[in-house]
């Protein structure tokens, strides 16, 4: 008898280790039932989606297709990525440019730059562009949208944008602005 419960608790161990999982006897009463502990997956893990330091929205204007939108990010790996209104790579910033860039983003004084108000009319109102970046930092995303704040171009952090994209190759194609 103890020779046939043994070959059983053996058949069930390369069952269940053929499941992927493998048993172990059990350490509490004498049950006879054993305990299993799973194995580690296999399953290979994801691959990360990189998070982008920016994002370029230019929307407005007219376009052969209509309105003309276009997003383009910078990843945190460095990847100048175009989402809309196709997804494609269009270059990769160089580390150091990469770099200075994300300390521009992250020393930046949001509330000091969106505390200028754009003034004029908005060159969405006569088929012109708004360009609408977003700063992904640590604290949340902080938007200077072009037609609500007065962007200025000599500021170190839009100097910053501007060295990266021409460094990766700048923004071609039908939407740029």
């Amino acid at each position: 008898m103890v020779m046939l419960r043994a070959l059983l608790l053996a058949i069930v161990a390369m069952i269940v280790m053929g499941c992927g999982q493998t048993a172990m006897p059990a350490s509490g009463p004498a049950s006879g039932a054993p305990t299993f502990i799973p194995l580690a997956s296999t399953t290979p893990a994801p691959t990360p989606v990189p998070v982008a330091l920016l994002s370029i929205e230019t929307r407005g204007g007219h376009c052969m297709s209509g309105t003309c939108n276009r997003v383009v990010n910078i990843e945190g790996d460095g990847t100048l990525h175009e989402v809309i209104p196709t997804d494609r790579a269009l270059g990769t910033v160089p580390e150091p440019i990469l770099e200075a860039l994300r300390v521009e983003i992250e020393q930046a004084n949001y509330p000091l730059l969106q505390s200028r108000p754009f003034s004029g009319e908005c060159p969405t109102a006569f088929d012109g562009q708004e360009t609408v970046y977003t700063f992904h930092v640590s604290t949340g995303d902080e938007e200077l949208a072009s037609c609500k704040v007065a962007i200025d171009p000599n500021h170190p952090l839009f100097q910053a944008v501007e060295a990266a994209i021409a460094a990766a190759g700048g923004l071609e194609g039908p939407a740029a602005s």
